[in-house]
């Protein structure tokens, strides 16, 4: 079997993720597939759709994932959903869509919760297939556990009703072992959010409703420890991230599952202040305990990946370089924090990826090129399911 890997791509203030498994079952976290590195001929402008076809498998010569979660759905995190993913009856690809090459997708996650507030084509598009999805499990049609039409509820309803459906639902504080039909035995997801909480918040928005979860990987299935804990938080802010505190906590999930633990941590919203305290950063320069405790998570050479804009002390902002000096004193070292859009260089950034070893997660030997924090300066300071909702 080939080694687990994770890939987060270069996309601008945006996040694009994609976890390779051992048995080359794929999970993409978000896609921001801009219209302009399509065939892109520039350095600074990665072609992320040709890498992503690239690395994963096909079938019937079509290109597949076997899971997309959306963490949310602001336009940065599902950029090119409409035109570069197929949706429909998975018996009806067509010629043309292979021509286009339209990547299909075996298993949606999809949370109500996200799905309310419809602000761009892509995200409406994404709703529409869920809800393709949705009715085929709802009418018991005997496709509707077929790839291209599975679906995973995650958290819990808004204004529609799922309740129906609810064995096709993870909640906080589960742990997820089956992607695209199949058990994977190194490999586990375990929930952290969103809460119910968010839905009677007045502040209630995408961002603090993201989907956060830690993607766990074993070398082999009769390992006691983790090779790798890898945390994804969409753009969730502060608050999300003390409610999760809190809750792991309180359900000693910190301990039992490690839920809190961390050797990759997907800076939230673009390495954005919001994940410290309330923006503007200068009216409130404080960060929370909570989200500074969440950070001492990190176990030994744990990295922090800003997914955004080359970080520099000036507006406009996320990223805030403020964020970027809180995590980097959290760090072992200065290098641990890794820019998408300086890695391995700033005249031509790739995918920062990560081979998931014994030893742990360890960039991939044609990466291994510099430093790319993102600016200069700033030093570092030296599967039980338990309800959780």
């Amino acid at each position: 079997m080939a080694d687990s890997k994770i890939k987060y791509y270069p996309v601008d203030n945006g996040d694009m993720s994609l976890i390779l498994l051992q048995d080359g079952t794929s999970i993409l976290v978000d896609c921001n597939i801009r219209q302009s590195s399509i065939d892109s001929t520039d350095p600074k402008v990665y072609d992320v759709k040709k890498d992503l076809l690239s690395s994963v498998k096909k079938r019937d010569a079509n290109p597949y994932v076997d899971v997309f979660i959306l963490t949310h759905g602001d336009c940065d995190h599902c950029r090119g959903f409409k035109n570069n993913f197929y949706q429909g009856d998975p018996a009806k690809y067509s010629i043309g869509d292979r021509r286009e090459n339209r990547i299909l997708i075996d298993e949606m996650w999809f949370s109500p919760m996200i799905a309310e507030e419809h602000t761009n084509d892509d995200e409406d598009a994404y709703q529409k297939e869920a809800e393709r999805r949705i009715a085929l499990h709802r009418n018991k049609d005997a496709d509707r556990d077929k790839p291209g039409n599975r679906i995973k509820i995650i958290g819990y309803d808004g204004n529609k009703d799922y309740k129906d459906i609810d064995h096709l639902r993870a909640t906080p504080g589960k742990v997820v072992e089956v992607f695209n039909g199949k058990k994977q035995s190194t490999f586990s997801v375990f929930i952290h959010a969103p809460f119910k909480e968010h839905l009677a918040s007045a502040e209630k928005d995408k961002n603090s409703t993201s989907i956060v979860f830690q993607a766990r990987f074993k070398i082999a299935s009769y390992d006691t420890k983790y090779a790798c804990l890898a945390m994804f938080g969409g753009d969730s802010d502060h608050y999300s991230w003390e409610i999760i505190l809190e809750k792991t906590k309180r359900y000693k999930n910190d301990e039992k599952e490690q839920a809190l633990d961390w050797d990759i941590f997907l800076a939230p919203h673009h390495c954005s202040w919001s994940f410290f305290n309330d923006r503007p950063q200068a009216e409130n320069p404080i960060p929370k305990e909570t989200s500074l405790e969440i950070l001492d998570y990190k176990r030994t050479g744990g990295k922090v990946i800003a997914s955004c804009k080359k970080i520099i002390d000036e507006k406009p902002n996320p990223p805030h370089y403020e964020a970027k000096e809180e995590y980097l004193k959290k760090l072992d070292k200065a290098s641990d924090l890794l820019n998408t859009a300086v890695y391995p260089k700033e005249s031509e950034p790739k995918p920062i990826e990560f081979t998931i070893t014994s030893g742990g997660p360890t960039l991939s030997p044609t990466n291994k090129v510099g430093s790319a924090i993102g600016s200069a300066g700033g030093a570092g300071a030296a599967s039980s399911v338990v309800k959780q909702g």
